[in-house]
């Protein structure tokens, strides 16, 4: 889909559908209610399962075939996919297509039942290529230590995490 830059171009790509994510999602929503009307697209939403969409993207990719799906960061498919998301001239997905944040969300009290985890937790900061690789190695095996234990191999990963244990460390030393 090399002519394909923007959403407006979407109707001479060679696609006729969207593959989308599950219904309800704030995406399906924005794409229903506003990025199809708003670009009179021909094209028609397939709701389908976040594991089902996937697997759709890995099957057209591996046949190099056209192919549009909803994206979202941060997310594995990022890192593992080369693919282009398109722009919206039109504004019509607002602010739901810039990178999102998972922030941290701990019990009441944990500051004082357990400051080193506490001070780990709170210490953490991860940007969206960072998630992405993280929960790739993740995906690449079947046990999440295990892949954890993979992305830590990586040097740029170790020097990232060393500031969460002087965090921790520095709470047990009170």
């Amino acid at each position: 889909m090399h002519n394909v830059r923007t959403i407006s171009d979407l109707d001479s790509s060679g696609t006729e559908m969207i593959t989308g994510i599950e219904p309800g999602a704030v995406l399906m929503t924005k794409i229903e209610t506003d990025v199809v009307p708003q670009y009179h697209l021909n094209s028609s939403l397939l709701e389908a399962t976040t594991p089902a969409m996937l697997a759709e993207l890995e099957q057209a990719y591996s046949m190099n075939e056209p192919f549009v799906f909803l994206v979202w960061s941060p997310h594995w498919m990022n890192q593992e996919y080369e693919f282009r998301n398109l722009s919206d001239p039109k504004n019509a997905m607002g602010s739901v297509d810039a990178p999102q944040t998972l922030p941290s969300v701990a019990r009441e009290g944990l500051a004082e039942d357990d400051p080193v985890a506490y001070a780990l937790i709170n210490a953490m900061r991860l940007d969206e290529d960072q998630v992405g690789s993280l929960e790739l190695e993740i995906n690449k095996v079947e046990d999440p230590e295990t892949g954890v234990r993979r992305w830590l191999e990586e040097k740029e990963n170790r020097e990232l995490v060393h500031p969460w244990i002087e965090a921790a460390r520095r709470a047990q030393e009170e």
